[in-house]
């Protein structure tokens, strides 16, 4: 990982050494592991009568995301006014319904956040962990969908320059995976019990994404935030609740 000079290397020594060891084991175990998009076809099949063309949907939001990812907002508002021809919401059930605004919601709340609307793409972010709250019994593989929307959070507190309200989301993301204390966030619980209905890999993955994430993050401020941030982390990286031998496996 590129750093920024060499004191920060010294100064962050644990950190660095830390998360080399995270991101070692995610690729040698947990690379390219399950994850919600895998998922969303065992829902669909389960719950859906119009298999086919929730498929359809689903396909045309995944790639609507993409491109607003790219920054193709016009082409990725285009793919999403096709997907919405081919489902007619009037004839689905309580359960298709909610899975059709699963699919959507959070494609739409990332649209809204690229649009620099971060109100309206909060709002959504709520409205998707409430949608993964309703499935996650059925389907536990949203439990991690749902950390995600509050990572999706952080995110956007971060291009607000809201540095504390998004350290403060992690914070609790942290306390969530690493040390599997129940917590609640916008009113919508999260309870670790689900962190043991999934793969363990998955638990560790997160891990090392979210934080992986998030000195990449702290390494672009300027430097009195770059440091704010990189301490952060360095309390994270030096919890006793994360074994990074027992992670790096």
């Amino acid at each position: 990982m590129k750093l920024f000079n060499y004191s920060i290397m010294g100064k962050y020594d644990d950190l660095y050494s830390g998360l080399e060891l995270l991101a070692q084991s995610n690729k040698k175990s947990y690379k390219d592991h399950l994850k919600f998009d895998e998922g969303i076809t065992q829902m669909i099949n389960s719950i859906c009568e119009y298999k086919r063309n929730f498929l359809f949907y689903y396909e045309n939001y995944s790639g609507a995301l993409k491109e607003s990812r790219s920054g193709n907002i016009l082409a990725a508002e285009a793919l999403i006014s096709r997907a919405k021809k081919y489902i007619d919401k009037s004839v689905l059930s309580k359960e298709e319904n909610k899975l059709y605004d699963l699919i959507c919601t959070p494609v739409d709340a990332y649209l809204f956040y690229k649009k620099k609307d971060y109100v309206t793409a909060i709002k959504m972010t709520k409205e998707t962990m409430i949608l993964d709250s309703y499935f996650e019994e059925q389907f536990p593989i949203v439990f991690y969908h749902k950390i995600q929307q509050m990572q999706n959070i952080s995110r956007i507190y971060f291009r607000e320059q809201k540095i504390n309200e998004a350290l403060e989301v992690l914070k609790l993301i942290f306390s969530l995976l690493i040390n599997k204390t129940e917590i609640t966030y916008f009113d919508v619980h999260y309870h670790p019990s689900f962190l043991e209905r999934n793969n363990e890999g998955l638990r560790k993955s997160m891990i090392y994404d979210v934080f992986n994430e998030l000195v990449a993050t702290g390494e672009k401020h300027e430097e009195a935030k770059r440091d704010y941030i990189l301490d952060f982390c360095n309390e994270i990286i030096n919890n006793p609740d994360l074994n990074l031998n027992e992670l790096h496996v």
